[in-house]
Parts: structure tokens; sequence; C-alpha cells
């Protein structure tokens, strides 16, 4: 069975790779805290609404002959987040750095409460489809 065909499960996995990727955003900003004229940086809000609904099919390109490319589903979610200055900067060192450690500490804190609630989510979903299944016969 293919998960990723289930819309909420499409959804949670790709919240995951966007906490994911979030994580790894934060630590440079952290690994970069002495690293002169160096600005934080944060990934673009994703909206869960959006991750729902999916890539609209009316949107999709049209193959006409078989020579064509069309859209493949890889591409619906393919990873690419959009990586921005980070907002709300409080402080700048007299080197020009604008990291702010607490700053950076908590938003690593919310981001791990996110993907948690996400794994705890995807951990539900397939309770419930192997309650939906039955009990396995042998």
């Amino acid at each position: 069975m293919d998960l990723d065909r289930i819309n909420i499960m499409k959804a949670i996995t790709r919240r995951m790779e966007y906490t994911g990727e979030r994580q790894r955003v934060l630590a440079e900003n952290i690994a970069n805290a002495d690293t002169p004229n160096y600005k934080p940086k944060d990934l673009k809000k994703a909206s869960f609404s959006d991750l729902v609904k999916g890539p609209n099919p009316r949107a999709a390109i049209a193959t006409t002959q078989p020579g064509h490319i069309g859209r493949s589903s890889a591409s619906a979610g393919n990873g690419s987040w959009k990586v921005e200055r980070a907002k709300g900067e409080f402080e700048v060192a007299p080197n020009g750095n604008a990291v702010n450690l607490e700053q950076q500490t908590m938003m690593l804190a919310e981001n791990q409460g996110e993907h948690n609630l996400m794994t705890n989510l995807y951990r539900k979903q397939v309770g419930l489809l192997r309650k939906a299944l039955g009990p396995r016969q042998q």
C-alpha cells in the first residue's frame, strides 16, 4: 500500500521534511554565531492546509503526445523550501553578526515540538489504518 496516495499522510510527510530542513538551517545559524557579518536565516512558513490540499490537478502540464514530458508526482513534493532572512533580529554584534543564540534555541525547541507532533500524527494514522484492515490472516 502506497501511503503517499493518502493526502493526510502526504501532508504529514511533507511537514516532517520541512521541520528537518528547518532544523538544518537553524543549526547552520548557531554554527555561524561567531562569523563576522553573518545574518541568520529561516525557512518560509509552510501552510499545513496547502500541504493537505496537495497540487492542483488542473494546473498540471498537459501531455498531448507520447514524446511530451509531463509533471511527475515526485516534483510535487521535492522538499525544496525557500530559505529567507530571519525576521526579528534583536541585536547585532560589533563584528556585524546578527545571530541571537537564545532566539535560535527557542526556534529549535519550537521546531522539535512541531516535528514530534507530526511523528505522533503519523503513528496514529498508521494505527488507524491497521485497525481498519483488521487482524492479520495467516
